[in-house]
């Protein structure tokens, strides 16, 4: 019955999922479900509710994403987001860096939807580009969930390592050469193709005639270094809480603090930041309140408690018992699994709550981290192509294609990180 419980679990998880009722919600269902089909009373649920909200790990994720999303608010509501994408632009001057930036910025931050925020200036750069309406929202798409596999904020990223207990940073590192592959092969498949470059920023065009085309061209240089010195000391300061968060979390020589708490300090940072906009005064605290995201913050706290009792009702051990009398291979199973997951309920939230409790024990000793990077890996895949994955149908609207459209662009990155997942899946298993 219990297994009974969980596949009919599973399935509510996807259908309310599918129906947008929220993810954090959906697990919550999916939960009681489970619970029920394996015949705890409602003591014994309440125990193991109470205990999956309080264990350390619990705590601070929800911690972590909540002052995370609240820094994101922050920096939205008071325009230090606005000064970034702006000020980077006019830093790296190409339209190709900047194309490829401008997503990526907005990617290291938790912003439910956030491809439709770097959508229109994707769409005014990608005009200089000369890129189709396609290439546009398949720029969008891959470089900003490029750094969903190592950016230190991302839920996913901390749930993986909450989950599976490797320490963040190593969950960045074993995870990084994906983030460097979708950059690179993104680069050279969507934006260097052949076509006409209409931005000149980062080639000034130079007379061939006589010293005053020199001339000419030397001091369009000369402009062109002002505007990236002046843009410099902007994008510092508007980074600058990022840095903090990021830096204190992961370590700056001897310095090492919780997430939570490096993070609390960048909001603390981007607030004093933030006081001379016009809003501050009216808004300034309670605007880092009203930036928390609470459905991701339930997300996390569903997820945990999902966990706790597929482990304490003994569902988790009676799925690993069957799923190795199946007589399929384990790296089959640690594949299979969330690659359905994540194409169906395109989230990948979801694919790690669910995948992790009731595969990760199948991992060969000594290969915990390998294991974890590959279930994230394969269920990241099919929640990037999934056609409910919500940047993708934002921007799909946006740019005015279609889902096939936009595969026919970035197949060529989707390929590459199948490949990789392939060769984790060998270190770990061969």
């Amino acid at each position: 019955m219990q297994l009974v419980g969980l596949l009919l679990a599973f399935a509510a998880i996807l259908i309310l999922v599918g129906r947008r009722s929220g993810i954090g919600l959906a697990l919550l269902a999916g939960t009681v479900v489970l619970a029920l089909f394996s015949g705890l009373s409602p003591a014994e649920f309440a125990r193991m509710v109470a205990r999956g909200l309080t264990q350390r790990q619990a705590v601070e994720l929800v911690l972590d994403v909540a002052v995370i999303t609240s820094l994101a608010g922050v920096l939205k509501r008071f325009g230090l987001l606005d000064t970034m994408v702006r000020s980077i632009t006019s830093v790296l001057g190409g339209a190709r860096l900047a194309i490829m930036a401008v997503p990526s910025l907005i990617g290291t931050l938790p912003v439910l939807g956030g491809a439709i925020l770097s959508a229109p200036m994707v769409d005014g750069l990608g005009d200089r580009l000369s890129l189709t309406r396609a290439g546009k929202a398949a720029v969008n798409l891959v470089f900003r969930h490029a750094w969903f596999y190592v950016a230190p904020f991302a839920p996913s990223v901390i749930l993986v390592s909450r989950l599976s207990g490797v320490p963040l940073g190593r969950v960045i590192l074993g995870q990084s050469p994906f983030a460097a592959a979708m950059l690179l092969v993104g680069y050279l498949t969507l934006l260097r193709r052949p076509g006409r470059l209409a931005n000149t920023a980062a080639t000034p065009a130079v007379s061939p005639v006589g010293p005053a085309g020199q001339a000419a061209a030397e001091a369009a240089a000369a402009s062109d270094d002002r505007t990236r010195a002046t843009a410099l000391r902007p994008l510092l300061r508007s980074v600058s809480p990022l840095i903090v968060g990021v830096g204190l979390s992961i370590g700056i020589g001897p310095l090492r603090v919780p997430l939570y708490a490096a993070v609390g300090l960048g909001l603390v940072l981007a607030l004093f930041l933030s006081r001379g906009h016009a809003d501050f005064r009216l808004g300034g605290l309670p605007a880092a309140w009203a930036g928390i995201q609470w459905s991701i913050v339930l997300t996390m706290a569903s997820v945990m408690v999902f966990g706790q009792v597929m482990r304490d009702s003994g569902t988790a051990a009676a799925l690993v018992d069957w799923l190795v009398q199946s007589g399929l291979p384990a790296w089959v199973l640690i594949v299979a699994l969330p690659l359905l997951i994540g194409y169906v309920a395109g989230e990948p939230t979801v694919t790690i709550g669910i995948s992790f409790p009731a595969l990760l024990s199948l991992a060969p000793a000594g290969h915990i981290a390998t294991v974890a990077t590959v279930l994230y890996g394969a269920g990241f895949l099919a929640y990037f192509i999934s056609p409910i994955h919500l940047c993708q149908v934002l921007s799909s609207q946006f740019f005015q294609v279609t889902v096939t459209g936009l595969y026919r662009e970035y197949w060529p990155v989707v390929a590459t990180l199948a490949a990789l997942t392939g060769v984790y899946v060998w270190l770990a298993f061969a």
